[in-house]
């Protein structure tokens, strides 16, 4: 073993913490002849001192370059050793990884051969949320018996050590198989065993020799020397007795990886490695099958609301010109995914979506053969494209994602996959003997790639009306062409949708009657004591054989369930809530408004318990809630109506997905919003009525009526648009204090995902401090010309930051003439925006609450950032209550002037005002409270209650 020598490359970037948990781990493992190369870009002075470091002062060396792949072109130029081993800070070795490695390398006694054993369905995170349910075909991993010394590269078991992504390490896999022991990999047999990591990997330095890192892009540097070894060689080798902790997320950890924040990551990286590498290996499926792979991360990256804003207008353009020279070098039967691996896409919307990039829209005409399906020997409608299998009816389900009970009709809102309508295929609900084809909405529901609409699902709604002398009632649905129709599966997508499938025995208990699925059908029977306790028993018994931590829980809640339903049964309950870690919006005005009113009505107003709103709530002498309590949960399982102030009602209660399945049956409430910010751009991804069941939305403006009555936000022909104000500016009455409020809004890439609850602040962003977003604000707010005016003028600045970007407030540079006040714990929002004369924002919704006070706005929209909102039906050029500055010289021109002026807000700005607002007085809780009870009243009659 002593001949055995490791050259152990460590890249550096800023974090002394994380690189010292790298060195420590090869603390032990490491032999006296053992070498470790610490390399980086920046000062490599602030760590040589570290004990850790100097502890291994003969071993470790540095090296400083321009570019991390210069260094290690030059470590490898440079070594004598005969395995590199890559490693990045924060990365570590597991127990004994240099010792294993090096028996499984040379041969020894130690290793072993061992067949895989099947990979769990549990082991491996689905990439897209939008997936459909398939049948995953079984690709067999083809062990070869290889000589180890023939063999340069080891690769060990790869675990993501990072919390943002999960609570423990998570094992990284992109191979079908779950390796035990140590196996040979062919690619020439198994072109899907993808690898892309090269850190952790063990490679034999005189291999690796012959390889250059390539200087001149930004990330894959290192992945690209990887797979051309791996293609070139044709063979690696594999071990679950090396084990590797990676801390930054790998490229399909899609919310969290760190280059997709880059735009060098998108062009550069596919015009100067993969075309390329690409050209380089033409005839290689193990590439070709990489490629598509390294698209879709890309397009994931980018889904919906994760859009990164690096690739905008024309730049988009241009990047779907080199995905689709990518795409060219990729035969259609791995662009399609026909062997169905998990790491690629099975969504036939995203297969489609590649094939108008490769061929142009036009291009792409599919082929439609009825067939029987093998497993259930039923008709199917199959599509293809080119040969390629791309759906088929039989595979696909109708989506279930709402159901409610009003007056007597049972209403069903879904949506259906599209791909099928160049085949003539139409849709049918057959109920009580009638087919009823299902119509088309024409609500939103698009998914985009990169703030690009790429497909749309079909969305409907049906009304079902019970008859009250029938004692079983059913609806089956139907996908029917010309000649045939094909019984389809039904899925419960959603929080709303009443029942689930898993566990069995879901069941929806709701005025007189029961609801069930069975035989691919919903089932309405007439309720009584017996058949809901036997369902309840049937329910129950088979949560016993689900072993989670949340079937446990849902166990036990539902028991308390049932023992207090007495209690709760005849209570009219309305939960209310704002951020759950802040109090003071448009929930808890209304709270305080009808709390002490007697109509019958029981209030809780739901806030964290550690917050000085709700220590505020209780001295003032109201009982709000804590959130997450016991109480929390029974209150929101009785609820008539949750009134709420943001979107996604059921996470913001803690009732995530894998935890609403196990209570959905028992909810009988819908929503109505109060709203955080006015409706007036395009936001029906977060506000359409089928989002929160919501059958109430009180407005401010007749504009926010305009916007909401179009066909995306599937309000229309519902009673839910309401002209009453906003339940908080009921509190805007002026207390001018002289200062200018910096108020914008926030983006969603710079922010980190949601981790745990919805109503959770969000944690801190490391990246943050490297976005334009930061550069441009830490800037102004240190701006010399700005804060000197406000010194001679008497103003004070105030920068508040947006509830999500709150953790980052020590980011910004400090400056005594600006507070930087996260807009958390104790700040309260009246009082900030009564104090304040004039405001500065960019897009966010408190300008309105400025605007209801007449006090003038200035709009700072930076060249450098895109919007944050696309425009809806107000627009700043015409309808803003404001200039609209764009450079920041210009904006502290316009603060300057204001300044010198006593900051009052001109007049023209004053009658747009005017127009925009229904109202301007202080009734706002008052009217809001009315139409409330106005839908209390169809409640009652719903529920049955005298």
């Amino acid at each position: 073993m002593n001949e055995i020598r490791y050259e152990i490359i460590i890249t550096f970037l800023e974090n002394a913490d994380k690189l010292k948990k790298t060195v420590q781990s090869c603390e032990n493992q490491i032999l006296e002849n053992d070498r470790i190369i610490i390399v980086g870009t920046g000062n490599l002075e602030q760590i040589k001192s570290l004990k850790e470091i100097k502890k291994y002062k003969k071993q470790i060396t540095f090296k400083q370059t321009a570019t991390v792949a210069d260094a290690y072109n030059e470590c490898v130029r440079e070594s004598e050793s005969q395995y590199t081993i890559f490693m990045k800070e924060g990365d570590w070795l597991g127990e004994g990884f240099l010792k294993h490695a090096a028996s499984v390398m040379e041969d020894e006694k130690e290793q072993q051969i061992e067949e895989p054993e099947a990979e769990s369905e549990s082991q491996i995170e689905s990439e897209d949320e939008h997936e459909e349910e398939h049948e995953t075909k079984g690709v067999v991993l083809q062990n070869e018996i290889m000589n180890p010394g023939e063999v340069s590269v080891l690769l060990p078991v790869q675990y993501c050590d990072n919390l943002l992504v999960s609570e423990k390490p998570k094992k990284h896999i992109l191979s079908k198989k779950v390796i035990k022991g140590t196996y040979g990999v062919d690619i020439t047999k198994n072109y899907w065993a993808l690898q892309t990591a090269l850190p952790g990997a063990v490679i034999r330095t005189a291999c690796l020799k012959t390889y250059t890192f390539n200087t001149e892009i930004m990330f894959e540097y290192d992945t690209d020397v990887l797979l051309r070894i791996l293609n070139n060689e044709k063979k690696y080798l594999v071990t679950d007795r090396a084990e590797y902790y990676y801390f930054d997320p790998k490229e399909n950890q899609v919310l969290y990886h760190i280059p997709a924040h880059y735009s060098q990551w998108y062009e550069e990286s596919a015009e100067k490695y993969l075309l390329p590498l690409l050209r380089d290996s033409e005839d290689s499926l193990f590439i070709q099958n990489y490629a598509v792979y390294y698209v879709l991360n890309r397009f994931l990256c980018n889904l919906d609301n994760r859009n990164k804003k690096q690739l905008l207008g024309k730049k988009f353009d241009k990047y779907l010109e080199v995905v689709k020279e990518i795409f060219g070098f990729v035969d259609d039967y791995y662009l399609t995914n026909q062997d169905l691996h998990k790491y690629l896409s099975k969504n036939p919307q995203i297969l489609c979506m590649f094939l108008r990039i490769k061929y142009g829209i036009d291009n792409v005409k599919y082929e439609y053969r009825q067939e029987i399906d093998p497993e259930t020997e039923e008709k199917d409608l199959v599509m293809y494209f080119n040969g390629n299998r791309i759906s088929s009816v039989n595979s696909h389900y109708f989506s279930i994602g709402m159901m409610n009970y009003v007056d007597g009709k049972v209403w069903l809102d879904g949506s259906l996959i599209s791909i099928f309508a160049q085949g003539g295929i139409d849709f049918y609900a057959e109920f009580n003997g009638k087919m009823i084809k299902v119509e088309d909405t024409d609500s939103y529901s698009l998914t985009k790639y990169f703030g690009v609409p790429a497909y749309r699902r079909i969305t409907y709604h049906l009304e079902l009306p019970l008859n009250p002398n029938k004692k079983n009632q059913a609806v089956r649905f139907y996908a029917k062409d010309k000649n045939d129709k094909y019984q389809l599966r039904i899925t419960f997508s959603d929080h709303w949708a009443k029942l689930s499938k898993i566990p069995r025995y879901s069941y929806w208990h709701f005025n007189k009657y029961l609801c069930h699925h069975a035989e691919n059908s919903i089932v309405f029977k007439k309720a009584n004591i017996v058949n809901v306790l036997k369902r309840e028993i049937q329910f129950q018994l088979n949560l016993l054989k689900i072993n989670s931590k949340y079937s446990r829980h849902a166990l036990a809640l539902r028991w308390l369930y049932w023992i207090t339903r007495p209690y709760f049964k005849k209570k009219k309950i309305w939960l209310m809530l704002d951020k759950l870690y802040k109090g003071g919006d448009s929930c808890e005005y209304l709270y305080r408004y009808s709390a002490k009113l007697e109509d019958g009505v029981t209030r809780y107003y739901v806030i964290d318990k550690k917050t000085p709103d709700y220590k505020k709530l209780k001295k003032d002498g109201y009982k709000p809630l804590a959130t997450n309590s016991l109480m929390h949960q029974l209150a929101f399982l009785n609820a008539d109506l949750v009134l709420i102030t943001n979107s996604h009602l059921f996470p913001f209660n803690g009732f995530r997905k894998e935890k609403s399945k196990y209570f959905r049956g028992l909810c009988n409430f819908s929503s109505m919003c109060l709203q955080h910010g006015l409706s007036v751009q395009k936001c029906a991804m977060a506000q359409r009525r089928i989002i929160d069941n919501t059958t109430g939305y009180f407005l401010a403006s007749k504009y926010e009526y305009e916007n909401l009555s179009k066909h995306a936000y599937g309000y229309q022909n519902f009673d839910v648009l309401k002209l009453t104000g906003i339940g908080r500016y009921d509190g805007l009455i002026s207390n001018d204090q002289k200062q200018i409020l910096l108020s914008p809004t926030w983006r969603m890439y710079n922010a980190l995902p949601v981790t745990t609850s919805e109503g959770d602040q969000r944690g801190y962003n490391p990246e943050f401090k490297n976005s334009t977003y930061y550069q441009v604000y830490n800037n102004l707010i240190n701006h010399k010309r700005l804060i000197d005016c406000a010194k001679k003028t008497g103003y004070k600045i105030k920068f508040l930051l947006h509830p999500i970007l709150s953790s980052q407030a020590d980011d910004f540079t400090p400056n005594e003439e600006v507070e930087v006040i996260p807009s958390v714990g104790d700040l309260s929002y009246e009082k900030i925006l009564t104090e304040s004369s004039l405001m500065v924002t960019d897009y966010s919704g408190v300008q309105f609450d400025f605007a209801y006070m007449r006090k003038p706005i200035v709009y700072f929209h930076p060249e450098e950032l895109p919007p944050h909102y696309e425009d809806g039906i107000f627009f700043y050029d015409t309808m803003g209550f404001g200039e609209i500055c764009t450079k920041t010289e210009q904006l502290v021109d316009l603060l300057c002037e204001y300044m010198q002026n006593n900051c009052v807000m001109k007049e023209k700005y004053v009658k747009r005002a005017d127009d925009f607002f229904v109202y301007k007085d202080y009734n706002n809780c008052k009217r809001i409270y009315k139409e409330i009870m106005k839908s209390q009243k169809q409640i009652d009659i719903d529920k049955m209650r005298k």
